[in-house]
């Protein structure tokens, strides 16, 4: 016969996160790309000081396609240029295209990177991409009370 070991003590309790973008003035974004290549997509973005992935999924389905997914906020897009050297590079290394998508608002396709000069997306980006604003900072049950 097996015994069975019950806990004595009751788990504490599970204490959800809340992920959500922290910088007021950031620009927010979403970048969409092959599952294959989150970690070092998400390591350029978060190893530059101006920017920060809030977000991410490295394996998401959308509409039948798996996706990783970057949602960012970023004061700073410097790290566009290091993103662009990356991917020529390992395009050359695994001879596999693949591309990285913009959207905004999480849903809104903007563009596609591989058709953009990093100096156009910079542009699009700090002309378009919604901001975080004070009210986004606020706890979700707190954002209606005056």
């Amino acid at each position: 016969m097996i015994k069975i070991k019950f806990r004595r003590t009751p788990a504490p309790p599970i204490e959800p996160k809340l992920q959500r973008p922290q910088q007021v003035g950031a620009m927010l974004f979403t970048l969409r790309s092959v599952p294959r290549h989150h970690d070092p997509i998400r390591a350029i973005i978060d190893n530059h000081s101006g920017s920060r992935v809030w977000f991410s999924e490295p394996l998401a389905y959308l509409r039948g396609q798996g996706v990783s997914l970057f949602r960012v906020e970023a004061t700073d897009l410097g790290f566009l240029d290091e993103l662009y050297r990356w991917w020529a590079e390992t395009e050359r290394s695994e001879a596999f295209s693949f591309d990285i998508n913009l959207f905004f608002n999480d849903r809104d396709w903007v563009a596609s990177l591989r058709e953009h000069t990093p100096e156009e997306v910079r542009r699009i980006i700090e002309q378009h991409a919604p901001r975080v604003t004070e009210e986004d900072l606020k706890p979700v049950f707190m954002r209606d009370r005056a």
